[in-house]
């Protein structure tokens, strides 16, 4: 899961790049055999390619099978690679369906698209 990881191995943590960071992260969550993976904002401050790469990296985990709630603003890229997505606003849910239903969601258009 994690091939630009391994080239990284003896180096520390905390002198890698947001999204080595990020990955590394989520890898040692999954050293644990979580039941549910759960990702707060994995696209923060992360350059647009890296945030492909870490989205690519949960579609992967998530097609292994296990369970991944993600709480993210990047609409467009989390709907991507998510079965299902729920729209919270003010502690409530104002829309859900699955991915494909949420991308023609006038509601997610306006809150998140600017459509």
């Amino acid at each position: 899961l994690f091939p630009r990881l391994k080239e990284r191995r003896h180096q520390l943590a905390g002198t890698m790049s947001g999204g080595e960071q990020q990955m590394c992260a989520i890898g040692r969550a999954l050293m644990s055999d979580p039941k549910l993976l759960l990702l707060d904002e994995p696209s923060a401050g992360l350059a647009p390619v890296v945030v492909q790469q870490v989205f690519e990296l949960v579609r992967r985990i998530g097609e292994g099978g296990l369970t991944v709630l993600i709480v993210e603003q990047n609409v467009q890229q989390v709907l991507k690679v998510v079965d299902r997505a729920y729209l919270l606003e003010a502690g409530s849910i104002r829309a859900a369906g699955s991915a494909t239903e949420m991308l023609s969601s006038d509601t997610i258009k306006q809150a998140y698209l600017g459509v």
